[in-house]
């Protein structure tokens, strides 16, 4: 036996309101509001991850690590000459 009107107009009405519902979330999840304010949360946990690998590098359980910082100055040092080095090679290519 079939469905009476009543009971049909019953099923559209909870097929709308589910469907409304679907819709309601989806603007929900959609809105720029929402994806700035999910953007800002994973850029900030980028960030913290980022600076505890760097604190890591140079710091562990039983102190400062000197030997890395050793290392790491040393590789700024060189990175800083090289520039100069390349930066007057390229002013006297110029002139």
């Amino acid at each position: 036996m079939g469905k009476t009107p009543d009971e049909i107009r019953a099923d559209i009405a909870a097929a709308r309101e589910q469907m409304a519902d679907g819709v309601r979330g989806l603007a929900a999840q959609v809105h720029p509001s929402v994806i700035k304010d999910q953007t800002i949360k994973q850029i900030k946990g980028t960030v913290t991850g980022k600076i505890n690998d760097a604190k890591a590098l140079i710091a562990d359980d039983a102190g400062v690590r000197w030997d890395r910082i050793g290392t790491i100055a040393l590789t700024a040092a060189t990175a800083l000459i090289v520039r100069g080095v390349l930066r007057g090679i390229w002013h006297k290519i110029r002139h």
